[in-house]
């Protein structure tokens, strides 16, 4: 028998409702049972992933630290006097 002599092809319109609400459940299944699958396998870590980890744990990329004088300054620009006053009246207590 031939491969063309056994697909038969109907159209969706002409199933009665009983077929055409299986057929969209057997999709509706098909389609979510492959999402799920598919979160489940993007949790997993590549073996390139793995060797990007470990590059940058020995030392890679190293982030340059901000000047602490530079973070004080813009804090204090952001404060209003009264703060300032009340911060430095704190300080001369201890």
């Amino acid at each position: 028998m031939p491969l063309m002599d056994r697909i038969y092809v109907r159209s969706f319109l002409d199933m009665t409702y009983p077929e055409q609400a299986k057929l969209v459940d057997k999709v509706r299944t098909i389609r979510s049972s492959a999402l799920s699958v598919a979160k489940t396998s993007s949790k997993r870590i590549t073996k390139s992933a793995m060797k990007n980890i470990t590059k940058a744990k020995k030392g890679g990329k190293r982030k340059m630290l901000s000047d602490p004088t530079k973070a004080a300054k813009n804090a204090l620009d952001k404060l209003s006097p009264d703060q300032i006053a009340l911060i430095a009246g704190q300080l001369q207590n201890l």
